[in-house]
């Protein structure tokens, strides 16, 4: 690096160039867009705050992604709001879902919805009630089914492994044909 250009400059360089695709990335995981604004603004900051840690060999925008993720995660935390619109293992498929750069994302899109309706009525309901605009707690699901608290956290449970399995295996039998 030239004596130059001041410490970081690169780094800087990398985020613009990279800025449309975590920006796009937040706000597919944030609604409210001046929140998402915020939680966008909080990564870039973030970003210059911890230049140090990145190697130049690394790969920068999954680096800057493990940062998005964690600044969306702690953003729904602060909110407290009633209950996490998605909880970790979720938000990891969004965020596989939602990675443009990858020529998987649109497929791994695809066989996220392909298997959404493979669902069971009953627990795409209770997915689509989870994971809604407006979400719903597992509690408030339990009262509007008239089932457990327990039933409805061991019905998202399977829903997520058999959406992470059929989503693999769609991937998979895509990819072989």
């Amino acid at each position: 690096m030239s004596h130059h250009s001041p410490p970081n400059q690169s780094l800087h360089t990398l985020f613009l160039q990279h800025a449309a695709t975590v920006r796009g990335f937040v706000f597919g995981l944030v609604a409210d867009r001046a929140a998402a604004d915020d939680v966008f603004q909080e990564v870039f900051l973030t970003v210059v705050q911890r230049s140090s840690d990145f190697r130049p060999d690394g790969n920068f925008l999954a680096w800057v992604r493990g940062i998005a993720r964690n600044k969306v995660l702690e953003y729904y935390r602060r909110q407290r709001l009633r209950a996490l619109p998605f909880d970790d293992e979720l938000l990891d498929l969004l965020v596989e879902a939602v990675d443009e750069r990858e020529p998987q994302s649109e497929r791994r899109r695809e066989a996220l919805a392909r298997c959404l309706e493979r669902l069971a009525p009953r627990a795409r309901e209770i997915v689509d009630l989870r994971y809604a605009e407006q979400p719903l707690s597992p509690p408030e699901i339990a009262e509007r089914l008239a089932w457990t608290t327990n039933a409805v956290h061991v019905a998202l449970a399977r829903a997520r492994a058999f959406l992470r399995e059929c989503t693999q295996q769609v991937l998979l039998t895509t990819e072989a044909s």
